[in-house]
């Protein structure tokens, strides 16, 4: 009977430190929703998992009101405990990828290095660079070490049904090897299409090496994969959920998008391996999307970017010439790739986002399918604009997300009274991630102008310096405008109450977004 009074008030002891612990999460996650602007890598780290602990705690907290068995009371309170003991050293792992105590990157740079060894850019002394452009081209190679290359030859493309025709043409054309790396892959229709194809380049003896994130591709079956690898192709998840939970990077993925083939011919942008992509969801609609087609010594480098993420998920440091084919060419194309990643240095291309951004003379056009700003991104938008620059901003008026619509209205007023231009397409679904300055400088690639891409996620753009591109860029973003609902201040003087609770809670997902 002792033992029995003694549990029950070493429980109820429990009990009232789980509230107390709760009621701190739940206002901790209120401040920094209402009063943080300025993403700190430890805390986006954080954020899922002090919401997922507040979401079990509060779940747990009702069970106790309902729950009279002492045993299982006790079993649930020490589950607990567990649960707390683990995510500690979670927290730990996490302040150790923020302060990049981790060695990942230092080993990486290290490869990195010695890739370089095996190629090397051909100079080309007449660079006939505007300072914009050398300004931009100096802090990428000083931020990531990835220097601006000149013989390469790129095409644009805004039809995605072409985009993975022309993939598929270029992998069915390999003699070599064939490297791909999705953020998300599916088993359906285009999935299945890759994967036969993958398949047989193998059974043909090609090296194929696919890397899918596994979140992002977390319903991919295991069917798929086996497949693959039966037929001899290698295939490796960045970090599974377990994994991820475990190393403290579950708000930390890989949204690169590239396909290599033959270390000649390069694809990158904002598709993914799935139906939707190719309109075939009927909730989402028509996809409209930007792909880059890159030959060249461009393509070398996304070549070596995708050896160091293969390094991260197999330990294979491949250091080989065979992956690098002579570049022949002789025209000339500017073009620069840039990467970035929660656990570097620099928020690299947040960095290049925000120097294209106060570089700009005459205009800005932004097409993201989701619009979270920092303080900085939010004030170089503003200042832009209010000094005289055309700062045009394209996002879907129907997100694949309809909270991630509301976080994206949040920053609307402050963007609407510095006389930024907002546009919201309303021909499907918007998920091109493109930025044009001034005719001069065009980015590309899986970035979007949000918290995960500029503080959380790997990514990769192609950062091109050519006024061709740039105009034929600049048609397609007419295109979007044409197709877009123009957003006004006057929609935003006297919105209704329900409006601004909208926006409020879309706030709360802004570190995961």
């Amino acid at each position: 009977m002792i033992i029995l009074i003694e549990d029950s008030k070493g429980c109820g002891d429990m009990i009232k430190f789980f509230i107390v612990v709760t009621w701190i999460l739940f206002l901790a996650v209120v401040y920094y929703n209402l009063f943080v602007i300025i993403p700190e890598p430890v805390i986006l780290g954080v954020y899922p998992y002090v919401l997922g602990i507040t979401a079990i705690l509060a779940i747990a907290l009702l069970m106790y009101k309902f729950i009279e068995n002492p045993l299982l009371i006790k079993i649930i309170s020490y589950g607990l405990l567990i649960v707390f003991v683990i995510i500690g050293f979670t927290f730990i792992k996490i302040w150790k990828n923020a302060k990049l105590l981790n060695n990942y990157q230092e080993n990486r740079s290290h490869y990195l290095d010695d890739l370089m060894k095996i190629t090397k850019e051909r100079e080309y002394e007449d660079t006939n660079l505007q300072s914009e452009q050398e300004g931009v081209a100096t802090l990428i190679e000083a931020n990531t070490g990835i220097p601006l290359t000149y013989y390469n030859r790129a095409a644009l493309m805004n039809d995605i049904e072409k985009i993975f025709d022309e993939m598929i043409e270029a992998i069915s054309q390999a003699e070599s090897h064939i490297h791909i790396e999705f953020f998300i892959v599916r088993d359906d229709h285009i999935g299945k299409k890759f994967k036969e194809l993958l398949m047989k380049k193998a059974n043909e003896g090609l090296e194929i090496r696919l890397i899918y994130d596994g979140l992002g591709s977390r319903e991919l079956g295991l069917d798929f994969i086996k497949d693959l690898r039966r037929a001899g192709a290698e295939i490796f998840a960045y970090d599974n959920v377990v994994d991820s939970i475990l190393k403290g990077k579950l708000n930390h993925r890989n949204h690169r998008k590239m396909v290599i083939v033959d270390g000649k011919t390069a694809f990158t942008g904002g598709i993914n391996l799935g139906d939707e992509y190719l309109g075939r969801d009927k909730a989402i609609g028509n996809w409209e999307d930007i792909g880059l087609k890159i030959e060249g010594e461009g393509a070398h480098w996304m070549q070596k970017i995708f050896l160091a993420d293969w390094y991260y998920v197999t330990k294979e440091k491949i250091i080989d010439e065979k992956y690098f084919s002579p570049v022949k060419l002789q025209e000339t194309l500017p073009i620069q790739m840039v990467t970035s990643g929660y656990d570097t240095h620099w928020n690299e291309i947040s960095q290049v986002y925000f120097s294209m951004i106060i570089a700009a003379k005459e205009k800005i056009y932004i097409a993201t399918p989701y619009l979270i700003l920092g303080d900085s991104m939010l004030k170089a938008l503003e200042t832009a604009a209010l000094r005289g620059v055309d700062v045009n901003i394209v996002v879907p008026r129907k997100p694949d997300y309809f909270i991630v619509g509301w976080a994206n209205a949040s920053f609307f007023e402050k963007l609407l009274k510095s006389k930024v231009k907002i546009y919201q397409y309303d021909n499907g679904f918007l998920h091109a991630k493109a930025v044009l300055i001034d005719d001069k400088i065009l980015s590309v690639g899986s970035a979007n102008l949000n918290t995960r891409s500029l503080y959380l996620d790997y990514e990769l753009n192609a950062i091109i310096y050519d006024e061709v591109l740039c105009k034929e860029m600049l048609k397609e973003f007419q295109n979007y405008i044409d197709k877009s609902i123009e957003v006004t201040l006057e929609d935003y003087e006297n919105p209704p109450i329900s409006q601004r609770m909208k926006e409020l809670a879309g706030r709360f997902i802004i570190p995961l977004t």
